[in-house]
């Protein structure tokens, strides 16, 4: 029963679901504060501090958005219930956070207001997303192998977007009367675009994908301070959330401020798209390496070798991008320096690939360990807390970026003065950029990476296989008393 091959529909239904989602939330993620700073004239350190406290709100809004999807009992299942209601929600949500014509009059409050409820409907969608890769199967290669597939369609939706905005963005904008490009306008048409294609691909994903039934696991329901309790009693998932937190952290203040640091330290934002691009191969070449790769690791070390291996790279990629930028070829053609920057991050950042499945395993892992120790099955609270972990994560790397934006002379569309661009961007902000970009992230990587290796117990070779052997046990032994009962 447990280890039943999961059917191709499921697994590639599933995961196809999962590219619109995540080009929408790359949308937010990554382009909302250049927009809001670049374009609706709202300070960086304005933006740091919204995103920290919608995700104050978020500590207590995602763990209840678990509860209710674990509480849920429809025809269509749980799963996919939430994630159909999810999807139109957030879409709505997107839409109007980049609508520039209702932003116009008081765009602070306005952004403020959307950016909180795309968080909450953003919570809808994403929980029962990711909670369904621990109801697929008991099998860990089963779990690898769908985790796998959906991390590479997210990952491959989240690139296209990172990759196509600001050129599709300039051509929707453009105005062929004046002869003017409206940026504002340009987002909130490929919002739109980007949120059809969310739409349509969560429909497949609802329409194909198919739900174990784990009720004789658990029949009565799950009240709010129980949720509470399975988060903080489960010390494993406790661990697993405070080390991908600073994981994310690291890749966020990379990404997040990627985009400002090639317009203002190199002079071209278009860079940005460029090296998106590698950063995607790099990805992807780690997502369809990891197989292989957890094969091999699983045999020798379990899971605590692979993350070990897949945190080292980068740790090491980013020290090596800072010293060749401003040392080595500090006085080479930009172009030079800017293929030696992508060569090294093609090579080094394979092992972020491997970290977006580990993620998904490890809570997996966690929710089979909760149920393993409280006998109750609640996949979909131990999942908020990936949700959380990874919202709360950006809002922290955004808090940074944006103080220190702030601090260093950031004033915002700084090459709109009319004055030579790279004339008006002080010495202090480059250096801010260059801290952000290629100094914080291994600092992070490196934390997450010791408190791992030091306190996560589950990754030890063999515990997992010992603790599903027993759920399963007990699995068989419940259903035989629903069958006589």
């Amino acid at each position: 029963m447990a280890t039943d091959k999961v059917k191709l529909s499921t697994k590639w239904g599933y995961a196809f679901g999962g590219i619109g989602k995540d080009m929408c939330y790359a949308l937010v993620a990554n382009y909302l504060m250049y927009y809001c700073t670049e374009n609706l004239g709202i300070s960086a350190l304005f933006m740091g501090i919204l995103f920290f406290f919608a995700r104050l709100w978020d500590a207590i809004n995602d763990p209840i958005m678990g509860t209710f999807v674990d509480n849920t009992h429809v025809k269509l299942g749980r799963y996919r219930f939430w994630m159909l209601i999810g999807t139109l929600a957030n879409v709505v949500a997107v839409i109007f956070l980049f609508n520039p014509y209702l932003a116009s009059h008081a765009p602070r409050v306005y952004i403020a207001v959307f950016y909180v409820i795309w968080g909450m409907t953003y919570t809808m969608v994403d929980v029962p997303y990711w909670a369904f890769n621990s109801n697929v199967s008991d099998d860990r290669k089963e779990r690898e192998s769908v985790s796998t597939l959906a991390r590479l369609l997210t990952s491959l939706g989240a690139l296209s977007t990172q990759v196509l905005t600001l050129t599709v963005i300039g051509k929707l904008g453009y105005d062929a009367v004046t002869g003017k490009t409206h940026n504002e306008r340009g987002y909130f048409v490929w919002a739109i675009i980007v949120s059809a294609v969310f739409v349509f691909t969560m429909l497949v994903a609802v329409a194909t994908i198919k739900e174990r039934n784990l009720d004789s696991v658990q029949r009565e329901r799950i009240s709010f301070k129980e949720a509470f309790n399975v988060l903080t009693k489960n010390d494993q998932l406790v661990i697993a959330v405070v080390v991908f937190i600073f994981i994310n952290i690291a890749q966020n203040l990379a990404l997040g401020s990627a985009l400002y640091y090639f317009n203002y330290v190199w002079g071209d934002e278009n860079l940005y798209s460029k090296f998106v691009i590698v950063l995607g191969a790099s990805i992807g070449i780690g997502l369809l390496s990891f197989p292989l790769i957890s094969k091999v690791m699983y045999k020798r070390s379990g899971r605590k070798g692979h993350l070990l291996l897949a945190l080292i790279s980068p740790i090491i990629g980013f020290v090596m991008m800072f010293v060749s930028n401003n040392f080595i070829l500090k006085n080479a053609p930009d172009n030079i320096r800017f293929y030696v920057c992508c060569a090294i991050g093609l090579i080094s950042l394979i092992g972020f690939g491997s970290v977006t499945i580990l993620l998904t395993l490890i809570m997996s892992d966690c929710v089979d360990y909760g149920e393993y120790k409280f006998g109750k099955r609640t996949e979909n609270i131990v999942f908020s807390m990936q949700t959380f972990l990874v919202k709360f994560a950006g809002a922290i790397s955004f808090v940074i970026i944006g103080v220190s934006m702030h601090l260093s002379g950031y004033k915002g569309s700084m090459f709109d003065s009319g004055i030579t661009a790279m004339a008006v961007v002080p010495g202090s902000l480059k250096t801010a950029l260059n801290i952000l970009m290629f100094i914080l992230p291994p600092l992070f990587l490196a934390l997450g990476l010791l408190i791992f290796v030091s306190k996560y117990k589950l990754a030890n070779k063999g515990k997992m296989e010992e603790i599903r052997a027993e759920l399963i046990k007990r699995r068989e032994a419940a259903d035989e008393v629903l069958i006589e009962d």
